[in-house]
């Protein structure tokens, strides 16, 4: 009965256990199947995506060598072109085209050599010989940059002889990235290099050292660095911000040497970086006796800057009064100078370098229109429009954000921060004026909504604008010291926050009328309506409003309105 027992219930147990062990066998290999068609799925995905990435690099291998016919012709005209020239000032802006010229070769030449690596194309041209006196010559050309910048650039080799095996175009471009950036990012400081004979791991390496004291790097951005196309959103790094390619490419070309880079860096101290490259390398074609070239003087930003004759960056009596002034908020010294270039034969241009200066500039100055440029160091374009736009003294002050996003997305972040015009880079100088001659004229509209009929009855509105509400202020301010006749234009200035010039400006863009004007408006407005009522003689009233003389009242009435004060009284 106990073996019936087992039997009926261990043949179905068991049966279900060999199904389970069936399906279990059955279900791997099916998965086993299902990967393996996976993997070939994958393998002919990964050959069709190597093809369109050759497809990609080869494209633009060609457009970029494309850019290099134009670029020559450019740069070649240049050269023949500016020995010949005897204007100072116009010698200088064809320096500055032929540096950003060079700017755009050397970048053109990074991007194609950075197109070879990914397309596996980029082979070493080894040569044996002393390393020494080539890396010296490398930093020797760097010299006259260092004396302009004020920089201590030191060089120390442990060893007047290191024989090895390396490509020496490769290495230059190496510590020309290195160097340059040393330089780029270190203000009055010192950059250093140094190089020495090393073992590491059994095997024999030339160790080169790049320091600087320079402004370093934060440690979550470190690991980040050598990435193609990264930029450091760090506010420092920004201002001199660049393609993001150089430092990638130098990874890449230590790699192709078989070595190894090495990244140290504290916020605010420096930089350190350094390359191992090892000593000997297959394929090494000639003698140790390798010619070291003579390279020319390094200087990335040239001798010659674009200047513009110092003007004082505060206003005058007069250019307080002036409808003419354009401040620029741009970080790139060339276009800002050719911004003022461009500009100052019609505006007054006042210039600011950063988003924080810009913003504080154009709170003091009160602007008739701000040109800025959106990537900025700290407060970017974007910001500055932001803050300006919510201040009080600069609320009304028309915005130009100039930016190289050209793209819908960000024009729509651009005027939703309240910019009131959006030019993209490059842009075209007359486009430029046609902008800013519009959006004076614009202002119009708004000293025509603020007439001087609104100066006593201002339109009932449900939720006053900014502009309105200042101007309510300015009146209740004025209204307060009506019977003063002391009440001066530098009291009015401190009752509504403002410095005298900064109240100036912006009454002047309001309404069309300086300060004092708009007191003597206002109350010349006052006394019309007394008059108007008749609640009292043409002495009383010219009292109330602050005249203590009614013979001097008499006159400026007469002026404005072209009918006597006894006249309006008797005709109401």
């Amino acid at each position: 009965m106990e073996s019936t027992n087992i039997i009926q219930w261990g043949l179905p147990v068991l049966s279900i256990f060999i199904l389970f062990v069936a399906w279990w066998l059955l279900n791997g290999r099916l998965k086993r199947q299902r990967l393996n068609d996976e993997l070939e799925l994958g393998k002919i995905e990964a050959q069709r995506l190597k093809e369109l990435d050759l497809v990609k690099s080869d494209f633009f291998s060609n457009v970029t060598h494309e850019f290099r016919t134009p670029l020559t012709l450019i740069l070649g005209h240049l050269e023949q072109v500016i020995p010949t020239i005897s204007d100072d000032q116009a010698k200088k802006e064809l320096i500055v085209v032929k540096r950003n010229a060079k700017l755009l070769e050397k970048l053109i030449n990074q991007l194609l050599d950075i197109a070879k690596i990914e397309a596996d194309r980029m082979d070493l041209d080894l040569r044996k010989g002393n390393i020494v006196p080539f890396i010296n010559e490398i930093q020797r050309s760097f010299k006259s940059l260092a004396e302009r910048k004020g920089i201590a650039l030191q060089f120390d080799a442990t060893t007047d002889e290191v024989v090895m095996d390396f490509d020496p175009d490769k290495v230059e471009l190496i510590f020309f990235n290195l160097l340059s950036n040393a330089f780029k990012f270190t203000d009055k400081g010192q950059v250093g290099l140094k190089i020495s004979a090393v073992q590491q791991d059994g095997k024999d390496y030339c160790k080169l050292v790049v320091q600087d004291t320079g402004i370093g790097i934060v440690d979550e951005q470190i690991p980040k660095v050598f990435d193609r196309f990264y930029q450091s959103e760090n506010s420092r790094w920004r201002k001199n911000k660049g393609t993001g390619i150089g430092l990638a490419l130098v990874k890449d070309l230590v790699d192709l040497h078989d070595g190894k880079i090495d990244l140290k860096s504290i916020s605010g101290v420096g930089t350190e970086i350094t390359i191992l490259l090892p000593i000997e390398q297959v394929a090494a074609k000639s003698e140790a006796s390798m010619e070291i070239p003579a390279l020319e003087s390094i200087d990335p930003d040239f001798e010659v800057s674009l200047e513009f004759e110092a003007k004082k960056q505060t206003l005058t009596e007069e250019e307080i009064n002036a409808q003419n002034i354009v401040l620029v908020i741009e970080d790139n010294d060339d276009i800002r100078n050719f911004l003022r270039l461009t500009l100052e034969p019609t505006y007054r241009v006042f210039d600011a370098v950063d988003g924080e200066t810009g913003i504080a500039k154009a709170t003091e100055i009160i602007p008739d229109v701000i040109i800025c440029d959106v990537m900025m160091p700290g407060k970017d374009g974007f910001e500055v429009t932001k803050i300006l736009k919510k201040q009080e003294k600069t609320s009304h002050v028309p915005i130009v954000l100039l930016t190289a996003k050209a793209g819908v997305e960000n024009r729509i972040v651009g005027l939703e921060t309240g910019a009131d015009a959006y030019v993209p880079k490059p842009f075209s100088s007359d486009e430029l004026h046609a902008r800013i001659k519009n959006l004076i004229d614009g202002r119009k509209k708004l000293k025509e909504k603020f007439s001087r009929s609104m100066l006593v009855k201002p339109e009932t509105v449900s939720e006053p604008s900014m502009e309105e509400k200042f101007l309510l202020r300015v009146k209740a301010a004025v209204e307060a010291h009506l019977d003063d006749e002391n009440f001066s234009v530098e009291e009015l200035s401190k009752e509504v926050g403002m410095s005298r010039a900064q109240l100036h400006r912006k009454l002047i863009a309001l309404t069309g009328v300086s300060a004092s004007r708009f007191v003597r408006n206002y109350r010349l407005e006052h006394a019309y309506q007394l008059l108007q009522n008749k609640v009292g003689t043409v002495s009383e009233i010219a009292y109330r409003v602050g005249y203590s003389s009614p013979a001097y009242f008499t006159k400026c009435f007469t002026e404005d309105f072209g009918i006597s004060p006894s006249q309006v009284k008797k005709d109401s």
